[in-house]
């Protein structure tokens, strides 16, 4: 695992904004990381009229508005630098985080209101999917140390490297290791005309569930584990898990938000990104 250098933050310069420096200063404080600060003065197809004074001044504003908000988040003891650059967000942030080598992009969520989620737009999908570097998405105040953490698995190798990578990165040796499956509908059982074997079906796939479960713990020596049968999907299954317990961490390990080889890799992942009310560390190996 590469060492904990270089922290890539892709600001929008929203009014959240802060929220996404808090988390990114004291992970830097943790881990002794520098802190570079990429902002993108949107390169659409009118940018081409803006004559070189107008993008002066944009950066100009840019840049105050990063002082301002940094000026409300303790940087002591942390290098930083800011960027603003004209072009596309998640190209600038990605190929900064390469440039330098990061081990971590934050990013944040843009909030409806207080009682509704934060929203993500494409470009935190295009930096999961093309950063290729572990990402935190932040839709919360940050309020220190994340206190009640959950790490989603598929019982793949990178769901246990999301769990190792989460455990060094916030300096926790026990994080919480869930795994659900999804229990045979009663849709499925009418349908195959199995209404009598119903109960035989089920225990089987809880059996073979929790032996898979078994396996991945021993192999791993995992000690803070729980296994979940859901009856209505795993995406609302997760979303309620989430919701039921509180968490203020998910973790996921990811191959890209669009790869459909494991429901965790995949359209779940981006399903997650989308509508928890929690921050998310997406792990990409």
């Amino acid at each position: 695992m590469k060492g904990f250098k270089n922290i890539v933050v892709g600001l929008d310069i929203s009014k959240h904004s802060t929220y996404v420096l808090q988390k990114a200063f004291t992970l830097a404080k943790k881990n002794n990381s520098k802190v570079t600060i990429v902002h993108a003065i949107d390169n659409n197809w009118f940018s081409e009229l803006f004559s070189t004074s107008n993008f002066d001044e944009l950066k100009s504003h840019a840049m105050t508005t990063i002082d301002t908000q940094l000026s409300h988040v303790d940087t002591k003891e942390v290098e930083y630098e800011i960027l603003v650059d004209k072009g596309s967000a998640s190209e600038l942030v990605v190929k900064a985080a390469k440039d330098l080598d990061a081990y971590l992009i934050i990013i944040g969520a843009n909030e409806k209101d207080q009682d509704e989620i934060a929203i993500l737009g494409s470009t935190a999908h295009k930096i999961a999917q093309n950063g290729r570097i572990p990402m935190i998405i932040v839709k919360n105040p940050c309020e220190g140390d994340y206190k009640n953490m959950v790490a989603f698995t598929d019982l793949s190798e990178t769901s246990y490297k999301s769990l190792t990578f989460a455990k060094k990165l916030l300096n926790q040796e026990r994080i919480k290791t869930t795994y659900m499956y999804t229990q045979i509908s009663e849709i499925a059982i009418k349908y195959y005309n199995e209404d009598k074997n119903k109960q035989k079906i089920q225990q089987g796939i809880k059996e073979k569930e929790n032996a898979r479960f078994g396996d991945f713990i021993d192999k791993y020596d995992l000690k803070d584990t729980e296994l979940v049968e859901s009856n209505i999907g795993v995406n609302s299954g997760l979303m309620n898990y989430v919701e039921k317990n509180k968490n203020d961490l998910v973790i996921l390990g990811s191959r890209g938000v669009n790869n459909s080889n494991s429901f965790i890799f995949g359209s779940t992942t981006s399903f997650l990104m989308e509508n928890l009310k929690s921050d998310l560390l997406i792990y990409v190996p």
